[in-house]
């Protein structure tokens, strides 16, 4: 329905029907009463191009995300949803300012965030990776409306969270270890990022899962998210004699299953990791990673960008919480382009 339809109805003048639905100038109460009344029985969507193309307004999301390049390519696919949100919003108005920063450099986020917000941006799309330095962005006097992506930040307020439950990612991971893995033993989970959120989330839901078998052991080790750790590795195995499963909380899995082969333990391990990245896919296409828990990036990056659209351009409410499906990834339902092709 448009302007003039609803002052057709309502037996106003366009100028009126603009005014009560902007909220400006003077209306009488009824004529209020009788135009919203209108707008709710058949509905009004503002046509946000036109009224952008007329005020010659861009309407600008800042993204603020690790390197693109690095994690093996995970920060791309997230960037690829953002992009292809970014071009079909661009008829409307739409833009983003893209900001990169190095997790593993300690300030860098705040830094680089700071560098975004002195950008005339109109909203923040973040990856808040590293908490408190996210936190900080966040809480800023001049911060606009934000969202996030991969990761929620507890005791904030953001527009929209679009991520996959942690916790549950976590507890699922450990199911699926005790599915695939035969007989009884010391199971390991690794860490490359502990201070981030998800990190810490996903270790503590594959503990809980579990802390009532006391079959099972669980240790829980931080290595370096670039340097090698097969002699700690090693000396894991070495130590606890029977390590029969490992869980990665983030898309390095794939370093540790080169590892395992590098020992000869992969027919003792059960591994289990995160994130359909190519080095994954084909770790598991070659037998050396068991399981993947796929976060759909690609998914988070278009949906928030959508959702920041909704609150900035068209003032609707945006849904605060989106959760993520969990998806499992088994050698049986992976795939290989390169070689699979269905004979018609």
């Amino acid at each position: 329905m448009t302007i003039s339809e609803i002052a057709k109805l309502a037996q106003v003048s366009i100028g009126t029907v603009d005014r009560v639905l902007h909220n400006r100038g003077r209306v009488a109460p009824q004529t209020i009463k009788k135009v919203m009344s209108i707008v709710e029985d058949y509905g009004y969507q503002p046509n946000t191009y036109a009224r952008n193309l007329k005020l010659r307004k861009e309407f600008t999301i800042g993204v603020l995300l690790p390197l693109l390049h690095s994690e093996y390519g995970y920060w791309n696919l997230m960037y690829e949803g953002i992009l292809k949100a970014s071009k079909e919003l661009h008829p409307l108005s739409v833009r983003i300012d893209l900001m990169e920063f190095d997790r593993t450099m300690p300030g860098s986020l705040q830094e680089r965030g700071e560098e975004l917000l002195k950008h005339d941006i109109d909203a923040l799309l973040l990856a808040p990776v590293v908490p408190d330095e996210a936190l900080t962005i966040v809480n800023a006097k001049n911060a606009p409306d934000y969202a996030f992506i991969d990761s929620p930040l507890p005791k904030t307020n953001p527009v929209s969270c679009v991520v996959q439950n942690p916790y549950r990612g976590g507890f699922l991971a450990g199911r699926m270890m005790h599915l695939l893995t035969s007989g009884t033993g010391s199971l390991l989970t690794i860490q490359t990022h502990r201070a981030a959120y998800n990190s810490t989330e996903r270790a503590r839901g594959f503990a809980e899962y579990f802390a009532g078998k006391p079959e099972f052991s669980v240790h829980e080790l931080e290595f370096s998210s670039t340097k090698d750790f097969d002699e700690d590795l090693e000396a894991f195995y070495r130590a606890q004699g029977n390590v029969i499963g490992i869980f990665v909380v983030n898309d390095a899995v794939h370093r540790v299953a080169k590892s395992i082969q590098v020992l000869g333990r992969k027919n003792q391990t059960t591994l289990i990791g995160y994130d359909l990245v190519d080095q994954n896919r084909k770790q598991m296409l070659s037998g050396f990673v068991d399981c993947l828990i796929s976060q759909r990036p690609e998914y988070q990056g278009y949906t928030a960008m959508y959702q920041l659209y909704r609150k900035g351009m068209l003032n609707q409410t945006p849904e605060q919480t989106i959760c993520v499906p969990i998806d499992i990834i088994l050698p049986e339902n992976l795939i290989d382009e390169q070689t699979w092709c269905p004979k018609l």
